[in-house]
């Protein structure tokens, strides 16, 4: 799928470790139909583990929810190198702000280079800006992305074994060097938006 870049979105260009550029940008409802053919592109392994079971198509209630953003306790990032879709990251704050609910997808072939750990990245540090706790989340036990994703990080796990639920704290996740420009994109969104 491809992405225009043509418009005034403020947006941040991250090389990455094997030397990928993405260009990562907050999702507003204008993406909506990214999120369509994303999910088209996804292999039926990677819809099920991203939702726990396989689908062909997103519902329009569910649409909504996942396009209609308000970059303050539902913030989402989408990714692309070289103009053509590569995941999303986002997020939403529970009521208490104690905790946001966090999910990440990546297409398939951009998977294990590293766009999902930027994405999860640039979520941990607009969370942190915006005073969230942690974050929380939920995958199913063959999901080996997600595992990799949170070996490193001091997390706290419990496996169901249906699901493995999931806790991180945003002070357990280290500062990166680019978590300024996260937050400075994501509020030249926000003022953009109104």
């Amino acid at each position: 799928m491809r992405i225009d870049l043509s418009d005034d979105r403020p947006r941040l260009e991250i090389e990455l470790a094997d030397g990928t550029v993405v260009l990562l940008s907050p999702l507003g409802a204008e993406d909506r139909m990214l999120l369509v053919e994303g999910l088209t592109e996804l292999s039926p392994e990677s819809v099920y583990t991203r939702f726990g079971q396989g689908r062909g198509s997103l519902s329009e209630s569910e649409l909504d929810y996942l396009a209609n953003v308000d970059l303050k306790d539902h913030v989402a990032w989408g990714a692309a190198v070289d103009g053509e879709g590569a995941g999303v990251g986002r997020y939403i704050v529970t009521e208490d702000r104690s905790c946001a609910d966090i999910a990440v997808t990546v297409l398939d072939r951009f998977q294990q280079r590293g766009v999902g750990t930027l994405l999860f990245r640039a979520l941990a540090a607009v969370g942190r800006a915006d005073g969230v706790g942690g974050f929380c989340f939920e995958f199913l036990p063959e999901n080996a992305p997600v595992q990799r994703m949170v070996r490193d990080l001091d997390v706290s796990l419990d496996d169901s074994g249906t699901a493995v639920l999931g806790r991180v704290s945003l002070s357990d996740i280290p500062v990166f060097e680019m978590d300024e420009g996260f937050v400075t994109v994501i509020e030249q969104a926000r003022a953009q938006a109104g």
